[in-house]
């Protein structure tokens, strides 16, 4: 009986360590509420396509990490460092890389696990360069 506790109360101690920190991603949320709000398409115009960025590529982006992050990418812009400004680690679930992984395989067919390290990127820019080179790699 004392184990089926103690389970219990690990798990819930376990699931608030791996959850989005709810307070946090509302704060960010609410720091960027006046910058202009775009569609998916608007921030492709505005910031990848100058880059030559494919637009299947950036619409993914777009709505995969608001998914992950639960932030409104309608007012992110490419120069949002991933962990100082959005605290992605905090805001995100704990597995979100490697579910971008499994989403970015199911929908370009390219597997990037073994090549992602997010440690790496520290703009919004960075990760969508990253997976426009990965996308460019296996096309060429």
């Amino acid at each position: 009986m004392w184990r089926k506790l103690d389970n219990i109360v690990l798990n819930i101690r376990t699931y608030a360590d791996l959850s989005p920190d709810l307070s946090i991603r509302r704060q960010i949320n609410q720091a960027m509420r006046s910058r202009p709000t775009r569609t998916s398409e608007d921030w492709y115009r505005s910031f990848w396509q100058p880059l030559s960025i494919s637009q299947d590529l950036a619409i993914f982006v777009y709505q995969q990490m608001e998914a992950y992050s639960g932030l409104q990418f309608a007012k992110i812009t490419p120069s949002d460092r991933l962990t100082e400004d959005l605290q992605l680690p905090l805001v995100c679930w704990f597995d979100w890389e490697c579910t971008l992984c499994e989403d970015f395989h199911d929908r370009f067919g390219i597997e990037i696990r073994d090549r992602l390290d997010i440690g790496m990127l520290h703009t919004v820019r960075d990760l969508v360069i990253f997976l426009n080179q990965q996308l460019l790699s296996v096309n060429c």
